[in-house]
């Protein structure tokens, strides 16, 4: 009996050993190694995993230092993964993971000239095999359920250089938290997002999020955001260089992707301020001291705008006649010509977007009239003008609604009119 039981311990003990061995050495290893071959065989660029650790007890892996690109250009790396695997998923037809930690991610998202996304080109595709896989069944998603996971300290710089004047956008403070995540359950996990960069912008977002269907809600703010980062894209629509440009924003949303792309915005609250915008020639178009906008309502759906409450003061801007008769705003926006001189064909008619404004009010405006018509040029400066919206609806069944009242002083032509009979503005 005696003889049993210590053969007995012994093959436990030894049993025990053999399971560290594998669980603390040989499996992280072997792992890595394999994960190393299928990037060199895969990937298009440099990669490499630098070490992995496993706890065969309690499950958890660590993996340190991947890395996809080269050291002047990393497109994808990070700096530890922490994974730590539950044992009821030994049991469960459910992968769960108790906590998953990803510290100093770092992702480049690059579109060249040509439009080529640097991420579509890391990998090689593999090759088709002769016989076709069994389709999974329509619906089946991966059974998931991941009690929480942490970003922390990452990286994310976005780079296009299709635009006239190249984008680089870089938000070097990145934090990420979800709880409670799964794929098979109708529950929302809870997620809240922080991130920051360089140029003294903010993003904030908390809300929950379900993945099977994908839906969303929750609140969205942004804060301090330069409008320079992003104007390449406006200035090859419209030819309008910024000065300057500060928006804040915050938001309610709703977010549906079950059948339709289906976004709502409640209470949404933005601030513009201060805005300079010129021609590409230097000459002066616009500038706005502040711009609000507050409860507000979106309906992608319904194409349906309802705006609260406008506030704005302190817009100037400058209006010119020229020569030709075509004012300087025309021709800024004026649609381009075909050069073969065909007719564009009409693009289909699609339901109008119904846009409803309850109160706008408009303060201490400034504009200034140029009319080189004339052979004396003419000016003439309207200032200061106020001006007070309500209850206007676009859809023309509720334009009777529409109240309005302007205020303009009588003081307000102060102009170096030396042809009174030249001054038509007001006519």
């Amino acid at each position: 009996m005696r003889n049993g039981l210590k053969r007995l311990a012994i093959a436990a003990a030894t049993a025990l050993i053999c399971y560290a061995l594998l669980g603390f050495l040989i499996l992280p290893g072997l792992a890595q190694r394999i994960a190393n071959q299928q990037l060199a065989v895969y990937a298009s660029v440099p990669a490499s995993v630098a070490r992995m650790e496993f706890n065969p007890f309690s499950l958890e892996l660590d993996v340190f230092a991947l890395s996809l690109g080269t050291a002047e250009q990393q497109n994808v790396g990070f700096d530890h993964l922490y994974v730590d695997l539950a044992w009821d998923s030994l049991f469960r037809r459910t992968l769960h993971l108790s906590e998953v930690h990803l510290e100093a991610p770092r992702t480049q998202l690059r579109f060249a000239k040509d439009g080529t996304f640097n991420l579509a080109q890391l990998f090689r595709a593999p090759e088709q095999k002769s016989e076709p896989e069994t389709p999974a069944a329509e619906g089946e998603v991966f059974p998931l359920q991941l009690d929480r996971f942490r970003l922390s300290a990452g990286q994310l710089r976005f780079i296009d250089k299709r635009p006239s004047e190249p984008i680089d956008l870089l938000y070097d403070e990145l934090n990420l938290e979800l709880h409670n995540l799964v794929t098979r359950e109708d529950g929302a996990a809870d997620a809240t997002l922080a991130a920051s960069g360089p140029s003294g912008g903010h993003i904030g977002w908390q809300g929950q999020l379900n993945l099977a269907p994908l839906r969303s809600s929750g609140s969205l703010t942004v804060d301090s955001v330069a409008l320079a980062d992003f104007w390449p894209y406006v200035r090859d629509a419209a030819p309008l260089a910024l000065e300057r440009g500060t928006l804040s924003a915050s938001t309610r949303y709703e977010l549906d992707f079950s059948e339709a792309l289906q976004l709502r915005l409640l209470d949404l609250d933005a601030t513009l301020a201060p805005l300079a915008i010129d021609d590409l020639q230097g000459n002066p178009l616009v500038r706005l001291e502040r711009l609000e906008v507050a409860e507000t309502k979106l309906d992608l759906a319904d194409k349906r705008l309802q705006i609260g409450k406008v506030r704005s003061a302190g817009l100037e801007t400058w209006v010119i006649r020229e020569q030709d008769s075509a004012l300087n705003w025309q021709r800024l926006f004026a649609e381009p010509t075909a050069t073969d001189g065909k007719t564009p064909a009409a693009q289909p008619s699609e339901p109008a977007w119904r846009i409803q404004l309850s109160e706008a009010q408009l303060a201490d405006y400034r504009i200034h009239l140029t009319d080189r018509v004339p052979e004396q040029e003419v000016a003439l400066e309207l200032a200061p003008l106020k001006l007070t919206l309500r209850q206007f609806d676009s859809s023309t069944a509720k334009q009777k609604r529409l109240s309005r009242s302007i205020w303009i002083p009588e003081s307000v032509a102060r102009a170096t009119c030396r042809l009174p009979a030249s001054c038509n503005w007001l006519r």
